[in-house]
């Protein structure tokens, strides 16, 4: 396979394995995960394998050491996520904590993550204006890029490490994608989204995310350099998370939608 940034005209270094999903957040996961959605997969099937096997030759290797600083940004996204989980499932006392992300970093690893998936699943040719936006070389368009859905109303929190529903748009192209990400519902747009169902709503790169049990609260402050961030998404834990769940808890999904 060649590099997916061929056009750019820069490849270097020979082709590169590399994770359709960062090691160092399936690493969260522990040795194994169960992936679902693959193009080596029948319809509806779900498989345990090891985290080193999710792997592909789809970027040469001066690409690939270009997107590796975004990796390092998912981890730290996401280990808060699951250290928050975790504490408040009553492995340990839910403490005031504040982390650091880098949301420009944040957003173009979600768009990395869906150009790997995407390519690994054969379902859909990726676009350049995708590549040329995750390696810099334009911004992402008016009103495109990640959203998070806040106020969701009551609902199960279950520590799902990873699931991407591609989204359609009106002539079928995929117009963006929305993650579950360590329990949370993010979007990665590619334009301004219109919900139709009644009462969703999203906050457009918000400037911090806050999630409180009791008196304490985790919070996660995002900076944005080449972007301005705005609002803040604030959840709230009420009662006991259960730790039961039908399957693992470290799920990797694709869905088309």
């Amino acid at each position: 396979m060649s590099c997916i940034a061929a056009h750019l005209r820069d490849c270097g270094g020979g082709t590169s394995a590399e994770h359709y999903i960062s090691r160092s957040v399936l690493k969260l996961a522990g040795k194994a995960v169960r992936v679902s959605g693959f193009a080596w997969q029948q319809p509806g099937q779900a498989t345990d394998i090891g985290i080193g096997s999710l792997t592909s030759k789809r970027l040469c290797r001066h690409h690939n050491e270009q997107l590796s600083p975004l990796d390092e940004e998912g981890r730290r996204f996401l280990e808060p996520l699951k250290r928050t989980h975790d504490e408040a499932s009553g492995e340990a006392d839910f403490s005031n904590e504040t982390f650091l992300v880098d949301g420009d970093r944040l957003e173009l690893w979600l768009l990395k993550v869906l150009c790997g998936i995407l390519t690994a699943s054969r379902a859909y040719p990726i676009p350049n204006e995708w590549i040329e936006i995750l390696f810099q070389r334009r911004p992402f368009p008016e009103g495109a890029g990640l959203h998070i859905f806040g106020d969701p109303g009551p609902a199960a929190w279950y520590f799902n490490l990873l699931r991407v529903i591609s989204v359609r748009g009106n002539r079928g192209e995929v117009a963006g994608a929305k993650f579950g990400i360590g329990g949370l519902a993010l979007l990665l747009a590619f334009g301004t989204p219109r919900f139709h169902e009644s009462g969703v709503e999203s906050i457009y790169r918000p400037a911090r995310l806050q999630i409180h049990k009791g008196p304490n609260t985790k919070e996660l402050l995002i900076s944005w350099d080449r972007y301005q961030g705005a609002g803040s998404v604030s959840l709230r834990i009420e009662g006991a998370i259960s730790l039961d769940h039908p399957g693992p808890r470290s799920i990797v999904r694709l869905t088309h939608w």
